[in-house]
């Protein structure tokens, strides 16, 4: 597409209205009960954020030239002539994309579709972008702004709800939820990322009105349509969100055996020595599962190879068994959070993504070899470390061993980025057993 009319004059004026609105906007009406120190912290957040949006703005229409932005922004195009030929097809917003294909493929009057709308997850990125287009004046830079709003609305619940949980760690909250620059950039534009990371926020917060038995219906009900599009547009996050939450519920139904009497201590050692005898010598029945993920990653890295992209990388060629997984498995998990290396640097752009991954690996490894013997009191006492920690293991694992692409690998990797700096820095603060229990433990 043309991406000499994307950005023009008059748009920097329309952006900077809209911020300071927001700013008054976020401090009288959205977090107006909020604190003095809430607020002071609200107020960097946005200029960081807002910044962020109009640079990567700047970037991807003169630097890169290259985006799924720009695909998601011309077929909003289409979805608003669309609506504004015909009112009742505003229908679409509720239908599936295959609805919606078969409804313009043969409009001759539209853009040709973005190659990858066939997906529901790109399709929803469409929906939210038409929504915000006719407030944006249908201009790419003020749409990207909001993109950027509801996502920083979405992470300051998630601060408000940490800081409330956990006063001891209020600046490493901050810095893990709202000031990373891979999470506060990355999430600032129109892609699935941002939406990703805001109906998870968004989720938690609800999930904890719920626990505490605030707004019991209404917050039931945005739990599940949050839930709902995550899964729409992030499945495999969904999956891992689900996976986790089994893993909790495990861990607590072991340890209240264990804590039982003698006889439920030798039931549960017998069921955990029986179940890890069975899984270890039956490996190969989890094969026929792991073919298609093994050959997606060894197809997507050899692609990466052959295209000879100065920020790909290789993790070797993966098994196609789930022997072959396990082995890779703390590659991948490494490779998430502690990568590009500094050594690994070919762009300018990485290099601040290699300062990061460095900073996460040093503060990291310090807290677990510093506080490693509290490790496993915070996942007895606490609900929300528990399920933090085996979402980061199983979610790092996953997108390490699919993505071979460290621009790639930035973004995919920024839903659980908060949830290991959250933990990470309740370990290091973490000298006492004096910990809060979540409602419920």
């Amino acid at each position: 597409m043309d991406l000499t009319n994307l950005i023009l004059t008059g748009d920097y004026f329309i952006f900077f209205a809209y911020a300071i609105l927001a700013f008054y906007f976020f401090k009288f009406v959205l977090f107006r009960k909020a604190d003095k120190s809430f607020k002071r912290v609200m107020g960097f957040f946005l200029i960081f954020k807002i910044a962020c949006s109009l640079l990567l703005c700047l970037l991807q229409v003169y630097y890169w030239k290259v985006s799924d932005n720009f695909g998601f922004f011309t077929e909003t195009k289409n979805f608003v002539k669309l609506i504004s030929t015909d009112l009742s097809n505003i229908k679409y917003f509720f239908l599936s994309v295959d609805s919606y294909n078969d409804k313009i493929k043969f409009d001759n009057s539209l853009t040709a579709a973005y190659n990858s709308i066939g997906v529901e997850s790109n399709f929803l990125v469409t929906k939210f972008s038409t929504l915000f287009y006719p407030f944006a004046f249908g201009r790419y830079m003020i749409v990207t702004l909001f993109f950027a709003l509801i996502s920083a609305a979405a992470q300051l619940k998630f601060y408000a709800l940490l800081v409330n949980r956990y006063p001891q760690i209020k600046r490493g909250i901050a810095i893990g939820v709202l000031f990373m620059p891979s999470v506060v950039i990355y999430s600032s534009y129109i892609t699935k990322e941002t939406l990703c990371i805001t109906f998870m926020s968004i989720g938690i917060f609800n999930l904890f009105q719920l626990i505490n038995k605030k707004k019991v219906v209404a917050n039931f009900f945005l739990l599940s349509l949050n839930l709902l599009l995550i899964g729409i547009v992030k499945l495999y996050v969904l999956g891992i969100i689900a996976l986790a939450l089994l893993m909790v519920i495990f861990v607590k139904w072991t340890l209240h055996f264990w804590r039982g009497s003698v006889l439920s201590k030798i039931f549960i050692a017998v069921f955990l020595a029986g179940f890890m005898w069975l899984f270890l010598s039956n490996l190969d029945f989890f094969d026929p599962y792991i073919l298609d993920f093994a050959t997606v990653s060894n197809t997507f890295q050899e692609g990466y190879n052959a295209a000879d992209e100065t920020s790909a990388f290789e993790l070797g060629e993966l098994e196609t068994s789930f022997a072959g997984l396990l082995k890779k498995a703390p590659l991948g998990l490494y490779t998430t959070y502690f990568r590009p290396h500094l050594w690994e640097v070919t762009k300018p752009i990485i290099l601040f993504s290699a300062l990061e991954s460095f900073f996460v690996l040093i503060l990291t490894f310090w807290a677990i070899f510093s506080r490693w013997k509290h490790i496993g009191h915070l996942m007895r006492t606490d609900l929300f470390v528990n399920f933090s920690v085996w979402f980061v293991i199983l979610f790092g694992t996953i997108v390490g061993l699919t993505t071979f692409n460290f621009g790639t690998l930035i973004r995919y990797k920024i839903p659980a980025v908060p949830f290991l700096m959250v933990f990470v820095f309740l370990l290091l603060n973490s000298r006492s057993k004096k910990t809060i229990p979540l409602p419920g433990n």
